[in-house]
């Protein structure tokens, strides 16, 4: 799977806030393995939305959310993101 960076400005139909839930991790935009036809997929926590090259909501995909493999991850180059945890010093560990 692969992840690619992209500006907010490129998806300007999309919410800061739904983009901040992208970069948190708590969301994914991501485009799927056989599916050319849609520019973008978003899962939130219980649904999956098509969107268009703007993110634009299309549509709620029905029933066959399981059917969508991954192919590339997307986050917002120009948004802040939290550090992996593998950066992460605990305080105290570091005295």
């Amino acid at each position: 799977m692969k992840q690619n960076d992209i500006l907010s400005k490129q998806l300007p139909e999309i919410d800061e806030s739904v983009k901040e839930c992208v970069n948190l991790g708590q969301w994914l935009l991501f485009k799927a393995d056989g599916h050319d036809e849609v520019a973008f997929y978003l899962k939130t926590g219980s649904s999956v939305f098509e969107l268009s090259d703007s993110g634009k909501v299309l549509q709620k995909v029905d029933n066959d959310e399981d059917s969508l493999e991954i192919g590339e991850l997307f986050y917002f180059a120009d948004l802040p993101r939290p550090r992996s945890l593998s950066n992460y010093v605990i305080a105290g560990a570091a005295r």
